[in-house]
């Protein structure tokens, strides 16, 4: 059932960060652990996450040492998930899914859809009725990075015509609702996909205001798993900007941080990061503002090979803005053996990582040894603290300990916090 080699790529950039020279001594006086790791679902995330009105999270977890794999049952078919960073991004879009339904059935969702039965975009019944697969037919020559309606309708050629007016229209509205809900507008998720694009064509073509629907929703708009550590600009952008906009105004960021042209490249065209992902991640390191060589962690983002990895990389580079927002001791990132962590100003090496469940595996003490030479090479390291959002198995924390690691668990509500 658990598919080992999804998890190779992020084992590889997480494991060589954690620890010393462990694997000659510690790893002979430390039994290591069995993968897979059997968990429960209770036991690593809230309890409010675990079921909703559309889903619900089976209560065996099954982890690899570093990051746990989800199965959800959900209205729209089960859905397996990679990493916990996924799983909050994957129960957003279901909550907001959930309020979606809510709304179209209200009498504000339903005069306006009417409006759209009844009014001139029969001339594009096609669309209403069909618009995640017509989206796709117009999108089709645009390429994986900009493959939904949000980026297929920012084209101002005249040879679109009318129709495509209203999909620009279209395309805002969907930028404006996925912002109030607090989830990506551009999601390979499908059934928010297909559910945003038709709630959106309804509010281009029949006037439901994102205001009008949102006091629509019974109760008014529920919380959503949204984004950590997301600021207010960056949010405005998503919201404001098209798709192409996006591209410039991140290739801009990442220039005036000191990224070369060929990094900025090749991260740009890595179709994992959709403009949402790609967004949040420069906003976070844009944030860092002064901390040198963020180039660094650009070189390992354009890497990045499947959605779970982009996702995890994201919130790896938000809570490290988190961290230096509220330390202001940040001096730079560092390569530690291909594996970017921070320097602080006082020579403290902060390896801050979204891992699920740290297991004490060959593996791992393996792939530390490489890093354990590189970081030894560093002059004036003064100390070495593991940061992880999720546990830390006894075994795992002693060996670490034992190699002068300092390691702190659950810190994703220790850094959102205010």
């Amino acid at each position: 059932m658990f598919r080992n080699w999804r998890g190779v790529v992020l084992c590889t950039i997480i494991a060589l960060a954690l620890c010393g020279s462990v694997f000659a001594s510690t790893a002979l006086s430390v039994e290591f652990q069995k993968t897979p790791v059997v968990l429960q679902a209770s036991d690593v995330l809230p309890g409010e996450l675990i079921q909703g009105p559309n889903y619900s999270v089976r209560a065996t977890v099954i982890g690899d040492g570093f990051i746990n794999t989800y199965d959800l049952d959900t209205n729209y078919g089960p859905l397996r998930v990679e990493s916990t960073a996924l799983l909050f991004k994957r129960i957003g879009e279901l909550k907001a899914l959930a309020q979606i339904e809510q709304l179209k059935n209200t009498d504000v969702y339903m005069k306006s859809f009417r409006q759209v039965a009844a009014g001139p975009i029969n001339t594009a019944q096609g669309l209403v009725q069909d618009p995640s697969g017509t989206v796709s037919n117009v999108a089709s020559g645009i390429g994986q990075f900009f493959s939904n309606v949000g980026s297929a309708v920012t084209s101002d050629s005249a040879n679109k015509g009318s129709l495509i007016n209203s999909a620009s229209g279209q395309a805002s509205y969907k930028r404006q609702y996925a912002a109030h809900f607090g989830v990506d507008p551009y999601t390979s998720y499908e059934p928010l996909q297909k559910a945003l694009t038709d709630l959106a064509w309804t509010a281009a073509a029949g006037g439901l205001t994102v205001k009008a629907a949102f006091m629509a929703i019974p109760g008014g708009a529920g919380f959503t798993v949204g984004a950590m550590g997301t600021a207010d600009t960056a949010t405005n952008l998503l919201s404001d900007k098209t798709p192409a906009e996006l591209a410039s105004i991140n290739q801009s960021s990442l220039a005036g941080m000191g990224v070369s042209d060929a990094s900025i490249q090749a991260f740009m065209q890595n179709t994992q990061f959709d403009p949402y992902e790609q967004t949040l991640l420069v906003s976070a390191l844009a944030g860092m503002t002064g901390v040198r060589d963020r180039g660094i962690y650009i070189d390992k983002a354009a890497a990045a090979f499947e959605e779970s990895v982009a996702v995890f990389l994201r919130v790896r580079a938000q809570l490290m803005n988190l961290y230096n927002g509220k330390t202001q001791s940040v001096k730079s990132f560092v390569d530690a053996d291909g594996i970017p962590v921070l320097l602080t100003s006082n020579g403290k090496i902060m390896a801050i990582f979204p891992l699920d469940y740290i297991a004490w595996t060959p593996n791992f003490a393996r792939k530390a040894q490489a890093v354990s030479a590189a970081i030894k090479q560093m002059s004036g390291i003064s100390g070495k603290e593991l940061w992880v959002t999720g546990k830390v198995n006894p075994i795992a924390r002693k060996a670490l300990e034992a190699k002068g690691w300092k390691v702190e668990e659950r810190v994703r509500e220790k850094l959102a916090s205010r």
